[in-house]
């Protein structure tokens, strides 16, 4: 079987998620070393990085999201990750692109995703917890102690939706 990937762009009612481009650095207040480094690992490990999500309205990228591979306790991982710019919290947008990225992820066949975030992150927290990821306890990664946060594809839940107004709700039950 050939490496699994996952197709982009991603969309969700507010935002369209595409792979990084350099110009996004100034959108999202982050350096462009940073952001050229998230295209190369994007080049590099067959489409997976940190993606821009971009407010369909405006077509203004306003996170990053996605999945990257990481060594997480000798493990070879694919853990979420999620930046929202400054001028674009509280919005709603990392839980609505979290979603969608753990989605895509599982439909494309992967069996888990895991998250790393400081333990006074507050907003990761929620998120995290919004998404339904199970607390693994703690890890050390990049000389850092981080919170370490799992979530299996074979949950019989399964992960909240992003309204049409972006708001999350639960999935529909047959």
């Amino acid at each position: 079987m050939g490496e699994v990937t996952i197709e982009l762009p991603i969309e969700t009612a507010r935002l369209v998620i595409r792979p990084l481009r350099l110009d996004d650095a100034e959108d999202l207040e982050q350096p462009e070393d940073w952001i050229r480094e998230k295209i190369d690992r994007f080049e590099r490990d067959g489409g997976m990085s940190l993606w821009a999500a971009v407010e369909r309205e405006s077509g203004r990228a306003a996170a990053l999201a996605g999945l990257q591979w990481e060594q997480i306790d000798g493990r070879r991982e694919l853990d979420l990750g999620c930046v929202v710019a400054p001028d674009a919290r509280l919005r709603g947008y990392a839980t609505e692109a979290s979603a969608a990225v753990v989605q895509a992820a599982f439909a494309a066949g992967f069996e888990r995703v895991t998250a790393m975030t400081g333990f006074d992150n507050a907003a990761a927290l929620h998120v995290l917890g919004k998404l339904e990821f199970t607390p693994q306890g703690e890890t050390t990664f990049e000389g850092r102690r981080y919170r370490l946060f799992v979530r299996d594809a074979r949950d019989t839940r399964e992960a909240p939706r992003a309204s049409r107004a972006g708001a999350v709700r639960p999935p529909a039950r047959s």
